[in-house]
């Protein structure tokens, strides 16, 4: 997905304040890490710069 730089900008304005938000809660660390990198890959994908991928599937040897 791509969309303007106006879009962009306050997307990633409410993404610092939203971090700063989690940085300020009393989140454990590994939800609260969970929370900001989800976040930041949406914000990424909303600027083409991501694409999921699901999680990495074990091979057996």
């Amino acid at each position: 997905m791509k969309t303007n730089q106006h879009t962009i900008d306050e997307l990633e304005r409410l993404l610092s304040e939203y971090i700063q938000e989690i940085e300020n809660s009393n989140l454990q660390n590994l939800s609260a890490q969970m929370y900001t990198t989800q976040s930041i890959n949406f914000v990424r994908w909303v600027k083409g710069d991501y694409t999921p991928k699901g999680r990495a599937r074990k091979t057996l040897a």
